[in-house]
């Protein structure tokens, strides 16, 4: 019987998928043969002390998909830390890694998409610090990326009486990418170059002439690292897995302060932050969270080194209310606060099983307006309270901005150009002499042409003159 080109296309296209499927099955059976071998090797290796169930095998191809620059690895020495990272034991500290990690890893991928650093890396400095910047080490290591005095001081930190610039996160990411470049450069190899993070590029250089091996890899060096750095790379390993499927293992990110939009500002004068806080109006406690840097509460910022300033930010936050905290213009905020103001004030009570980002979508507001009206922190309790959800002065002076960045932009646009379709016959000095102010030269500078030709149906803009 004969099929129609229809019939044929229908039974081609279902041969292929068949095709595709079996090919996709095929390779993942290929997948879990290998990752059965490399395991039964482990096994061996450890003398059989180790077992490896099927859920192993799962989470060994779930690492082997997270793979991207540097190779990771799920053997014995990674099972143990991971383990206990997914054991109910340890769910209250992931949980408030997660939470904590919504505000320092996209800085970290920020940071190192920059400078060409793989952005695994950003869960080395959980294994580090455990994303606490006040994290002290029995070594004197400071910070989130855990900075001792010698290597801050190579990578020009500051370290002084009202400033310790290693617990500054934008500084020590920036560091760290450094310090990781130049080891990467040296070994040839993410993992050694992560281990050399630990205990030094010295203290790798004399692994590898110990050991006698020519460009080695990190598993094959290990047994010649110390005993700190042997497991390193493993509780990276493990933490990088966990955090990447947290879900999977019931964990929710814990709130924290740091949940907020912030903004970064350059000072160059010296600043208190209690003035600041008093002038945005938010936690005098948050501004410390957000920059734990300043001893003193003061940013010691000048002309000649200004000094980043971290603030929670919303979008009724103009700029001249932000200008004026940072210049102690107390009066000048009280007044632009006040010619704002209004009695407008919206309270929701808290029922059973809200919670503040809940009741912020609702409302169209963010976590960081109800925390600051209501002072709450992140370990606050609503339950049963009657929360303000809305205040004229923040929802005004958002209006207010929002209207005059729509004015100034419709203005410009509506007072200087038009939008033109090309039709069929249409010339540039056609659609010129259509619009007073335009010329040939001012349409092809305007639209990117370089030529002459032109398409039906091509959208011009067409510059007419000001008024």
């Amino acid at each position: 019987m004969k099929l129609s080109v229809a019939q044929e296309v229908n039974t081609d296209l279902h041969t292929f998928n068949d095709s595709f499927q079996n090919q996709v099955i095929d390779q993942v059976e290929k997948e879990r043969e290998l990752i059965y071998s490399h395991l039964d090797s482990v096994k061996q290796k450890a003398g059989g002390s180790t077992d490896f169930s099927a859920e192993d095998v799962n989470i060994a191809q779930r690492i082997n998909r997270l793979q991207k620059t540097i190779p990771l690895e799920y053997n014995d020495r990674v099972k143990v830390y991971l383990d206990k990272y997914i054991s109910r034991n340890y769910k209250p500290y992931m949980e408030k890694l997660l939470g904590l990690g919504i505000y320092y890893f996209p800085i970290y991928d920020q940071i190192f998409a920059e400078q060409g650093i793989p952005d695994e890396v950003k869960y080395l400095s959980v294994v580090e610090s455990s994303l606490n910047p006040h994290t002290v080490s029995t070594s004197g290591a400071v910070g989130p990326w855990q900075f001792i005095y010698g290597t801050a001081k190579i990578y020009n930190l500051t370290m002084d009486g009202s400033f310790d610039e290693r617990k500054d996160v934008y500084s020590t990411t920036y560091a760290v990418s450094s310090y990781l470049k130049e080891a990467h450069d040296e070994f040839n190899d993410w993992l050694l170059a992560l281990a050399s993070y630990n205990c030094g590029r010295g203290c790798v250089r004399r692994a590898i002439q110990r050991s006698g091996l020519v460009n080695p890899n990190y598993w094959e060096l290990s047994p010649f690292l110390p005993k700190e750095t042997q497991n390193y790379i493993p509780k990276f390993i493990a933490m990088t897995y966990v955090l990447n499927h947290a879900e999977l293992y019931g964990f929710v990110p814990q709130q924290n302060d740091l949940m907020t939009d912030h903004k970064v500002l350059m000072v160059d004068k010296a600043v208190s932050l209690s003035t600041v806080a008093q002038g945005l109006n938010c936690s005098a406690d948050l501004l410390k969270q957000l920059n734990p840097g300043y001893k003193r509460a003061v940013v010691s910022g000048s002309p000649a080194k200004p000094r980043r300033l971290i603030i929670p930010y919303h979008e009724a936050m103009s700029d001249s209310l932000i200008y004026a905290a940072l210049n102690n213009q107390r009066v000048e905020v009280m007044q632009a606060l006040a010619a704002v103001e209004s009695d407008d004030e919206q309270r929701h009570q808290v029922k059973r099983g809200e919670t503040v980002a809940s009741i912020a979508k609702e409302y169209g507001v963010s976590v960081q307006q109800i925390r600051t009206w209501n002072r709450l922190s992140a370990q606050s309790s609503i339950v049963g309270r009657n929360l303000i959800v809305s205040k004229g002065v923040d929802s005004k002076m958002a209006k207010n901005v929002i209207a005059a960045t729509k004015t100034k932009t419709s203005t410009k646009n509506s007072s200087t150009f038009v939008s033109y379709t090309v039709k069929k016959g249409d010339t540039l000095s056609e659609i010129a002499n259509k619009h007073r102010g335009s010329s040939v030269n001012r349409i092809k500078s305007d639209n990117n042409i370089r030529g002459s030709h032109l398409k039906i149906g091509q959208k011009l803009k067409i510059y007419k003159g000001k008024g």
